[in-house]
């Protein structure tokens, strides 16, 4: 029942996120400047978001309001995807060019410490894999960053390519 109750918790944050970004979006194409007061100031977008949203973590990263953080699995993410996916050759040569710039809006984040190994989880549902890999370096970010509660210093805003309208197609480790 905790293992249930902690899953729904995820999928309502996820889905929360969402719709927090598509606000903000909404907003920033108003040009309210006040808009992104609801994210986090440090954004982590999956593979997904980078293979299909380039444009948006670009907009996102020039807009000089948030810290873009690439876990190191977000790029193994990439590089095994590259040859059949423009979007992720995209976002690698987009991120190699920033990182090389020393833009210091995205930054890669080194393989988090210690962090749980679920190998039968990768062999079974990749997917899922890498959202509990993206989890662990959220949870170092804000470990590392927040002062209590309601210190928004402290949160992560994941961006994600998933469709989230229907959770119960997911795998029950991924919801």
């Amino acid at each position: 029942a905790a293992e249930e109750a902690r899953r729904n918790r995820l999928m309502r944050d996820m889905a929360q996120l969402r719709l927090q970004l598509e606000v903000s979006q909404l907003e920033g194409s108003l040009q309210q400047p006040k808009a992104q007061s609801a994210m986090s100031p440090y954004l982590v977008p999956d593979t997904q978001a980078l293979c299909q949203h380039l444009a948006l973590v670009k907009q996102l990263a020039t807009s000089g309001r948030f810290i873009i953080i690439i876990p190191r699995t977000v790029i193994d993410g990439l590089d095994f995807l590259k040859k059949e996916n423009a979007g992720a050759r995209d976002s690698i040569r987009y991120l190699e060019a920033e990182f090389k710039k020393g833009n210091r809006y995205i930054r890669c984040q080194k393989d988090v410490g210690k962090s749980f190994e679920r190998h039968k989880l990768k062999r079974q549902d990749l997917d899922a894999w890498n959202l509990y890999k993206i989890l662990d370096s959220c949870k170092q970010l804000t470990v590392s960053q927040g002062s209590g509660e309601d210190d928004t210093t402290g949160m992560v805003t994941i961006i994600t390519g998933f469709q989230l309208e229907d959770p119960s197609s997911f795998s029950v480790p991924m919801q």
